[in-house]
């Protein structure tokens, strides 16, 4: 029995050939612990390579389809609404969250953990941090902006051309995507993981960092609840005859813009809240330790909250679609041209303009009309002139 111990087994015999019972019971729980070791290994293994293959492949389709809006977005008719540049780029900002989420489980997940793969040093795995984390605060700015878009729109209608303008808009957008990723990095370089003899990631685990992230998540969210509280004041004011005053169609279209904004917030909400409450109540000196947890529930509680997140960037374009007329014509027309095939009347010619080709509709779900007037309907609903559309700078039927 002692051999299995290899030469260890010399140690255990006492200068007259018997054997030390207390050192023997010690190795056996040694070896009895090892062994629980190595199969709870092999059980987090076999659970790595089913769940995170599976997590992966819905990155890359909410990453495909958020993209394909804001791909879209050239087939809307110009120039964009602020409400609808601030949307395209909130996709924009979900396509991102999930194509880094994704490679945040390849690199710190499958490959370390599945096969047993040492993928980055500290280096490359604090920037990614940085910019996963940049990336969730983006989105909780692209909301905030779009709450204040809102905001100005319904209580300052007639102001709202002049202090929303499309300058101040692409600006804002250009922010809500730098000043996120740049803090993280800055913030990291102050705290020592940026050293020239090395990258520490020593103050991740513990709770100031954590209440640094806690509160780029919250402080939006307050302002946003305070913004959305009013608006809906202002709207049921309007609704009970004190502001007849104010544009009721266009009043119509900000409540309605308003509600598809806070049904992607409660997304993030639903979503995001799960990861951020353990973020900042699982750490070092929090008010559990991640030993104090079971691996299992610890392991449990990582897949749940990943799997929230990807699930909000497969949700999101659903609500883009069923709730913005724009964006759901615009991925129809962007649907039929990727589907036009080449030589064929219609289809994309590399010659052509490509404004032009990008603007070009379909013809299936377009149907001209023979009446005087030259109309364009569309799935039997309202005719349209097509001088209209033209004024408008909308997409002409093709076909393809």
């Amino acid at each position: 029995m002692l051999s299995e111990f290899g030469p260890l087994h010399e140690l255990l015999e006492t200068s007259n050939g018997t054997v030390n019972e207390t050192v023997l019971r010690h190795l056996l729980a040694l070896h009895i612990r090892n062994q629980l070791r190595q199969g709870e290994l092999e059980h987090r293994r076999n659970i790595y390579l089913i769940t995170v293959p599976i997590m992966l492949v819905f990155c890359v389709i909410g990453t495909v389809i958020n993209l394909s809006i804001c791909v879209s977005a050239r087939l809307i008719r110009r120039p964009l609404s602020p409400t609808m540049c601030f949307s395209v780029s909130l996709a924009g900002a979900d396509a991102y969250a999930a194509s880094i989420l994704g490679l945040g489980l390849v690199v710190n997940s499958l490959l370390p953990v599945g096969f047993g793969v040492e993928t980055l040093s500290r280096c490359p795995t604090l920037v990614l941090e940085a910019l996963r984390l940049g990336g969730v605060i983006s989105t909780a700015a692209h909301l905030l902006a779009l709450a204040l878009n809102h905001y100005v729109g319904i209580l300052r209608p007639l102001h709202y051309a002049r202090l929303i303008t499309r300058g101040r808009v692409l600006t804002s957008i250009g922010f809500l995507w730098l000043v996120p990723i740049l803090f993280f990095l800055v913030y990291f370089a102050a705290a020592g993981g940026f050293r020239a003899d090395g990258c520490s990631l020593d103050f991740l685990p513990f709770s100031t960092f954590r209440r640094v992230v806690a509160s780029l998540f919250f402080v939006p969210l307050i302002c946003m609840f305070f913004a959305y509280t009013h608006i809906f004041i202002m709207v049921r004011q309007h609704q009970r005859g004190s502001l007849r005053n104010q544009n009721s169609s266009q009043l119509k279209s900000s409540v309605k813009a308003v509600v598809t904004t806070l049904l992607i917030l409660g997304t993030y909400i639903l979503c995001w809240m799960p990861a951020v409450v353990t973020f900042i109540l699982i750490c070092y000196d929090c008010s559990m330790h991640p030993r104090q947890l079971h691996w299992r529930t610890h392991l449990e509680m990582a897949i749940t909250t990943n799997t929230l997140v990807v699930l909000k960037c497969l949700v999101d374009p659903v609500i883009y679609a069923a709730r913005m007329p724009e964006i759901k014509l615009a991925l129809r027309r962007l649907r039929q041209l990727l589907l036009c095939r080449p030589g064929t009347p219609g289809s994309l010619q590399p010659g052509r303009n490509t404004r032009t080709t990008l603007l070009a509709g379909t013809q299936r779900g377009l149907r001209t009309t023979t009446t005087a007037a030259t109309s364009l309907r569309q799935n039997g609903h309202t005719e349209i002139p097509l001088r209209v559309l033209r004024s408008a700078g909308a997409p002409q039927p093709v076909q393809c």
